[in-house]
């Protein structure tokens, strides 16, 4: 009976840990507007060509490369994709928007097709786009918007909830709203975050001693690691979340997609093979110092100018902490009443601490080669 109910807890947790190799990989365009000079508006979107090629064959030979000639033998149907699921208007009307040349660009995350688009606007003011693209590949799509116009630099979101977006003519809160959301979506869909953060609770409830976890001497004892745990992780991502957000530190996404799995491994495999026993939240700390530029990644592809970064930064940060903290308050009660089990001690807890382990070093193999 005790191997049925971890399995079954095992079972219960395990959507928790799954997901893609690339925990922030997610599918992101970005749409930039240029309307600071006067005449027509320069659009421009950067697609990345795994996402594309998930509508158009982009690989017309089948070789699993994609060459520059192949996206042009692919213009056509592109820009035909891009007009017909994105448009521009203003508050007298629409935008008459005409295709440009296709150019590639490179992000940490791959490459990406630039589609320029440029026409007239019939005013300058009431801003609204209408972004459709790629949904109906990938729900989770997103686009990050950004609006020049004068010296201002405006962002939005666009994503499968929030295809008719309002620029430039809705107040700041909006914006702020808009990236606390997304900053809500991105803890949750952050499933390295998410194993990390549970790898330090699953312990939360126990002492080491005599070589063996045990159950502490009282919850309170519980609550205040946990809390500890959580603070010390949330004062150290937020700190190089700001740092690299305003672009004062910025290190490559790569090694740090990578860090942040191997924190992940380390927090999950110290369950089992115990090397720091207490004082866990320096644990918290140390890791999510480098989980805070993971954050900075999602919020640094807006493109925004370092000036206009603060609202974001706010929104994006304080969504991070809602997400964060819903999913403490759903898991501690469980894990809180599962540690007085003996069966939680000897099986449960190695059980997803191995599991942990393993999917982070699926993810390191992969972020490394």
């Amino acid at each position: 009976m005790n191997r049925v109910r971890a399995a079954l807890l095992f079972l219960t947790l395990l959507p928790l840990l799954a997901g893609p190799a690339f925990a922030h990989s997610l599918s992101v365009a970005h749409v930039d507007i240029d309307a600071r000079h006067a005449g027509d508006v320069a659009m421009e979107l950067d697609l990345s060509l795994r996402d594309v090629a998930l509508a158009l064959p982009l690989d017309g030979d089948g070789d699993d490369q994609v060459t520059w000639q192949e996206v042009q033998d692919q213009r056509a149907a592109l820009h035909a994709m891009v007009l017909a699921e994105v448009g521009l208007a203003t508050s007298a009307g629409p935008c008459a928007l005409s295709p440009g040349p296709l150019a590639v660009r490179r992000y940490d995350d791959g490459v990406y097709v630039v589609v320029r688009l440029r026409g007239p606007c019939p005013a300058r003011t009431g801003w609204q786009l209408r972004y459709g693209l790629l949904f109906d590949q990938d729900p989770k799509h997103r686009a990050l918007v950004t609006l020049h116009q004068g010296r201002q630099a405006l962002a939005a979101v666009a994503d499968a909830s929030s295809r008719r977006l309002s620029l430039g003519s809705t107040g700041r809160m909006d914006f702020f709203l808009g990236f606390l959301r997304q900053g809500v979506a991105h803890i949750l869909d952050g499933y390295d975050h998410l194993a990390f953060l549970l790898s330090l609770l699953l312990p939360a409830m126990l002492v080491r001693a005599q070589g063996r976890w045990h159950v502490t001497g009282h919850w309170r004892d519980g609550l205040a690691q946990t809390l500890g745990i959580v603070t010390a992780f949330t004062a150290a991502h937020s700190i190089t979340l700001t740092l690299a957000a305003l672009a004062w530190v910025t290190p490559s996404s790569h090694w740090v997609e990578a860090a942040i799995a191997a924190s992940v491994l380390l927090a999950a495999l110290n369950n089992v093979w115990p090397l720091i026993t207490r004082k866990l939240w320096m644990v918290a700390f140390s890791f999510g110092l480098i989980h805070g530029f993971g954050f900075a990644g999602a919020l640094g592809e807006a493109g925004l100018p370092t000036h206009a970064r603060l609202a974001p930064l706010a929104g994006f940060n304080l969504g991070v902490e809602i997400g964060q903290l819903a999913v403490v308050v759903v898991l501690c009660p469980l894990l809180w009443a599962l540690a007085t089990r003996h069966w939680y001690v000897r099986t449960v807890m190695p059980a997803l601490s191995v599991a942990i382990a393993g999917l982070a070093g699926w993810w390191l193999w992969e972020r490394l080669v």
